[in-house]
């Protein structure tokens, strides 16, 4: 494997700061949850699962949905687990909410988005949150996993306010820039938050954030806590500890980028202090070529790596492909270039 320098037409320039938002309440805060359907899913999970339907969907409370594929594009659907398929799903892919009660006579909805991925072959994964306010602020629990539970934490995802990236179901939150210790019920029903009180510090990524994209998520994890950071220009008060990345986000228009650790360092926030992440720009790219003779063979096997060694993936559109620059280092020369076809 040879590392070289690439040029890019992708949205990946990215340069980063913080400083600091307001304190934590002293208040508690509890709410019911319910469940809310999202047929138009707008939102970013930081580890979504999609689950191979494979004759039947298992949910909490005895509760099992029967499926059945239908030729290349139609799956068939139990909505009610009653045995028998009353909806269909057709071409591409498309979203259903399962109603029944459970093994307890209580009353169970979940949500479903199903894609087609080869012929005959269907993929799901939740397409619902479980949803409410939490001291003032709209919260949507997510069951990542697929297993009906709401309180995996380090598993699950949680939205707060307005946001559409999600961050790992942490054990504290922040809420308008407030720190909460929080707890959720295994079947979302309820959740309950109270003022956390152990020290803090903050975590930046952004404030001077520069590129042709976006960054729109930025989950940092330590240990049960995580946070999604993109988008607080102060940098976000979190507590104090070894933060990773989880996973990221850069958009502009329709078009994206995935963001991944990579080979990416453990961020310290120490208390009292605001940490700095230092990524983004200059991207190296890193493939596979072999050389005959004065001719080079370049894989496709493309990894890109940030300035602090995150890894960016899932470019879409893929469009133009890098531009491959082969150098000359003992006398920093090009001698070569050529690029990928549009993909």
């Amino acid at each position: 494997m040879k590392t070289l320098h690439i040029a890019l037409g992708a949205c990946c320039a990215v340069a980063l700061g913080m400083s600091s938002p307001p304190g934590p309440s002293d208040g508690d805060a509890g709410t019911k949850l319910s469940h809310k359907a999202h047929k138009q899913w707008d939102y970013v999970l930081p580890a979504e699962r999609w689950h191979k339907v494979d004759g039947v969907i298992t949910l909490p409370g005895g509760l099992e949905f029967e499926t059945k594929a239908v030729g290349p594009l139609k799956l068939e659907v139990d909505t009610n687990a009653d045995g028998r398929v009353d909806k269909d799903i057709k071409g591409q892919g498309g979203f259903l909410t399962l109603s029944a009660k459970n093994s307890a006579g209580e009353a169970f909805r979940y949500s479903v988005r199903f894609r087609n991925v080869a012929a005959g072959k269907w993929e799901w994964a939740t397409g619902s949150s479980m949803t409410g306010k939490v001291d003032g602020t709209l919260v949507h629990i997510f069951d990542q996993d697929g297993n009906g539970r709401y309180d995996d934490y380090g598993v699950d995802a949680i939205a707060i306010g307005s946001s559409t990236s999600a961050s790992l179901l942490s054990k504290v939150v922040s809420i308008d820039g407030s720190l909460f210790d929080f707890e959720v019920q295994a079947d979302g029903s309820s959740a309950k938050a109270s003022a956390y009180q152990g020290p803090t510090g903050r975590l930046g990524v952004d404030q001077d954030y520069e590129a042709r994209g976006k960054l729109t998520a930025a989950v940092f994890r330590n240990g049960d806590l995580s946070f999604q950071v993109a988008g607080d220009k102060k940098g976000l008060l979190v507590p104090v500890g070894r933060y990773e990345l989880v996973s990221g986000r850069i958009e502009k228009g329709s078009a994206s980028a995935s963001v991944r650790r990579g080979r990416m360092a453990p961020t310290m926030v120490a208390e009292n202090e605001t940490t700095q992440v230092e990524w983004g720009e200059k991207l190296e790219g890193e493939f596979d070529f072999s050389q005959k003779d004065d001719k080079v063979t370049v894989q496709s096997n493309f990894t890109f790596f940030g300035a602090a060694g995150e890894e960016y993936y899932d470019f879409k559109p893929r469009g133009k492909g890098p531009k491959i620059i082969i150098k000359d280092q003992k006398r920093g020369r090009d001698l070569k270039e050529g690029r990928f076809p549009e993909s």
